[in-house]
């Protein structure tokens, strides 16, 4: 037996109102997906904000608050024309459902082009949340942005280098890290090896089979940081070959003293009975600055809370990398995962304005059959709703 169907209606469906009425229901559960997901976002940044205010403090004066409040106003405006084009095609008045799609369609590529603006900035003063945050960036030009070409053997540049690249695996000063990284600052390998040997090794690396690894653990190239060159890493091997004579001097130092101690009356000393400690003063240290605001971190015993905060007072002076905090990559980390995200949906929103506009001057819209419009504009309205609630956490909350 054979139904008739009106046009546009799916054979599956009754009516057009039953169709409207399940293309209703899924637009909302997909939404309510939506909503879970940017929640968890939400909920990762109320965790971080609450445990480490001061970070937030100090990258806050990264952001324009300019920047967010112009694409705030961007983006209501077009909430506004979304909701005019779905009544214009509910009176069947296409042209200017038509512009108003078109200026939903303008208003989204301002937001796009405001934040790439934002973004240019950051990734300008290497503020982007990869391994290589820390490395200087090679940009030239006004504002203090750009680095000098870093001079050969440069013991200071090599040890920040090193604090930012190489110290997570091995250790403060070359101890090794257990399960991380070999010890430096005795190994044989360096010390039969030469600087421009040692820095050929860094810029290839190693694979974690190799015969040669004490770990079986992969070495990167580089260590891991794209960003390193080799003028670099030969600063970092002169900044290891500090420790090598630090201990050749300490260990004659010890053999002179212990020849003037042969000498004398040996001296009975009693064992020291050491104090049982707290559980988490047992606990293994980060050995990176700072690191107890991480999340991961634990605070160094009798650090007051003034004491923390002080390392992420707001500076007087322009950010350098040197006073920037050494955990400032969760920060950003954070802050383009949020709006990085939130910018792809504006995206997916300029693909479904830019399909409902063919349709509607195709003619398949009418006071009858306007779900596609009103689902799209649903979809548009949970975007522009997240920016409400990203511009004040984000922008306007020091």
């Amino acid at each position: 037996m054979s139904h008739s169907h009106a046009p546009n209606v799916q054979h599956h469906f009754r009516d057009i109102s039953q169709q409207h009425d399940a293309a209703k229901l899924g637009i909302w559960l997909f939404l309510a997906t939506e909503i879970l997901l940017f929640g968890g976002l939400f909920c990762g940044y109320a965790v971080f904000r609450a445990n480490h205010p001061a970070l937030f403090v100090w990258g806050e004066q990264f952001l324009d608050e300019r920047y967010g409040a112009a694409n705030t106003a961007v983006l209501l405006i077009s909430s506004l024309t979304m909701a005019m084009a779905i009544t214009f095609v509910q009176r069947e008045n296409r042209r200017m459902a038509m512009l108003s799609l078109g200026i939903t369609f303008v208003c989204a590529c301002i937001f796009m082009a405001i934040k790439s603006v934002e973004y240019e900035h950051k990734f300008h003063d290497n503020l982007y949340p990869n391994i290589a945050f820390y490395q200087v960036s090679d940009h030239d030009g006004e504002g203090g942005g750009g680095a000098a070409v870093v001079a050969q053997g440069d013991v200071a540049n090599g040890k920040k280098l090193w604090d930012s690249t190489c110290r997570s695996c091995h250790g403060v000063t070359g101890e090794g890290v257990v399960g991380q990284g070999v010890a430096l600052n005795d190994s044989a390998y360096v010390l039969d090896h030469t600087d421009t040997e040692l820095v050929d090794f860094v810029m290839v690396g190693r694979a974690a089979n190799a015969p040669d690894s004490v770990l079986q653990l992969q070495m990167p190239p580089k260590g891991g940081n794209p960003m390193l060159k080799e003028a670099g890493i030969l600063d970092i091997v002169t900044y290891i070959r500090t420790w090598q004579i630090a201990k050749t001097t300490s260990e004659e130092v010890a053999g002179e003293v212990a020849e003037e101690e042969s000498v004398e009356e040996a001296v009975v000393v009693a064992p020291v009975i050491e104090e049982e400690k707290p559980f988490l003063s047992s606990l293994p240290r980060s050995s990176v600055p700072e690191a107890m605001a991480a999340p991961a971190g634990l605070a160094p015993e009798g650090a007051s809370e003034a004491q923390r905060m002080a390392v992420y007072e707001r500076p007087a002076v322009p950010q350098t990398d040197e006073n920037r905090p050494a955990n400032a990559h969760l920060f950003f980390g954070l802050y383009f995962l949020m709006t990085g995200l939130h910018g792809i949906h504006v995206v997916v929103g300029m693909l479904v304005i830019i399909w409902l506009m063919w349709r509607l001057q195709r003619g398949d819209f009418n006071k009858q059959y306007y779900a596609p419009v009103e689902c799209g504009g649903l979809y548009w309205h949970i975007v522009d709703v997240i920016w409400i609630f990203l511009f004040p956490l984000w922008y306007l909350i020091a």
